[in-house]
């Protein structure tokens, strides 16, 4: 068996005859569940979304069975140290919630099946259906922008019962492999065209997913025609989100993909790539935006007073939702609420509050220690990709996934667990 210390870039996409058509559902599945766009998908909770939930487990269990998953000590180690952290939680609360215990464990059960069976073969099937889904996406963008206004999102709200079940912000609808938000949406912040949200909740979650999927293809596959195809769709699809963060992140992904091949064209290059960064700033609905996130920030009391009695929560922007989370882990450091969200100080006055951070919650709900656990294991994670594959910037992939978690909430679903958490379930081999 290879030792990842001393593998050079090679290809471990060698399909075992195993991979079937079943492994695509269980990672399109995945896909689909962390996109939250439709209500069904929208918690993991078995006691707040019971058939949603059992979903994933019920496949994860499939595919353990069909690949003879043995659990291993890293697994039971991982699970004597949340029950540890359970325990702890109960004493803190002098409550006992054995779902909120049941949650996790399962979600880790469905990580370390996907780790275990899939291996690096599931990054690959993640690349390859995001290409897909990438093509559906920009279809279905182009057929709306062609039809104008809210021609597309009025066909789709014909459909009975999609508004019911559609969870996409703004008010728009999903149809399982494409989202449309009302032309209103667009509007707000003075963006020229529709976004393309993809199957996801909004663009800029679709564009999450995409930049995932680019960092993939751009540093997990040797070269080819077929990758380069690829490659070009999925940027395709990511300009098409018009996304400040989706930018951001492809900017990082590429300039350090020419850092690690071509250093001697970077710095060529280098004053193109500041007037570029300068430019792109600088266009107005990116500019709009920005302004937009900072105002908000500075209105954070006055707009959680306006919420209290709401029927519906209000969905502060990412580093509105971060402030608001962060005074939450300041009131609980250590622990964190463990879940128990009546403990949020913005329960506690009554203001109905959906903060969409990914870091800030996670600080809010599992305070230092799941905040270490995160940054340890994703750093990890990340020194193990860059030995395998043999590019130069060790925290590449943590930075990323950092990126991401400053805004959105998706590194806490199945998905993106399977990405951060791979390295540890899985160290030794390639293939």
């Amino acid at each position: 068996m290879a030792n990842p210390d001393s593998i050079k870039y090679v290809s471990p996409w060698s399909f075992s005859q195993r991979i079937s058509f079943f492994e695509y559902l269980f990672v399109f599945m995945l896909i689909i569940y962390a996109g939250h766009a439709i209500r069904f998908v929208e918690s993991f909770s078995i006691s707040e979304n019971p058939l949603g939930s059992f979903i994933p487990i019920l496949f994860s269990g499939i595919l353990a069975l069909k690949w003879r998953i043995v659990f291993n000590k890293q697994f039971y180690i991982l699970i004597f140290c949340y029950l540890i952290y359970f325990a702890a939680i109960s004493i803190k609360y002098n409550e006992i919630r054995p779902t909120f215990f049941l949650n996790y464990a399962f979600l880790f059960f469905i990580v370390y099946v996907a780790v275990k069976a899939l291996k690096v073969n599931f990054f690959r099937i993640y690349e390859s259906l995001l290409f897909y889904l990438a093509i559906i996406g920009l279809v279905m963008w182009s057929i709306q922008i062609m039809l104008g206004g809210d021609t597309l999102f009025n066909i789709l709200g014909r459909i009975p019962s999609l508004d019911t079940f559609s969870y996409v912000t703004g008010g728009g609808l999903n149809a399982i492999i494409y989202s449309v938000q009302p032309t209103s949406s667009s509007l707000l912040y003075n963006f020229p065209i529709p976004r393309n949200c993809g199957f996801a909740w909004e663009p800029g979650g679709f564009a999450a997913f995409l930049c995932m999927a680019i960092f993939i293809n751009l540093y997990f596959f040797e070269d080819d025609r077929k990758s380069k195809i690829r490659f070009w769709i999925l940027l395709a699809a990511l300009l098409s989100t018009l996304s400040t963060t989706g930018y951001i992140i492809f900017i990082v992904i590429i300039s350090f993909y020419y850092l690690n091949r071509k250093l001697n064209i970077i710095l060529l290059l280098l004053p193109v790539l500041i007037a570029t960064l300068i430019f792109v700033f600088s266009l107005p609905f990116m500019r709009d935006k920005i302004v937009s996130l900072v105002d908000e920030t500075r209105q954070i009391d006055i707009m959680v007073e306006a919420s209290i009695g709401r029927e519906l929560p209000i969905g502060p922007q990412r580093f509105t939702s971060f402030i608001i989370a962060f005074r939450d882990f300041r009131n609980n450091p250590i622990l964190g609420l463990g879940g128990k969200d009546e403990e949020r100080w913005t329960a506690k006055i009554g203001a109905n509050v959906s903060a969409i951070t990914g870091l800030g919650n996670l600080l809010a709900n599992f305070g230092l220690v799941g905040f270490l656990f995160f940054m340890i294991i994703s750093f990890k994670t990340s020194v193990l990709f860059s030995r395998w594959f043999n590019y130069k910037w060790k925290g590449l992939f943590f930075f990323l996934i950092l990126l991401i978690s400053i805004s959105y909430g998706i590194i806490l679903y199945p998905l993106f667990m399977s990405f951060w958490m791979f390295s540890l379930f899985e160290t030794r081999q390639i293939s």
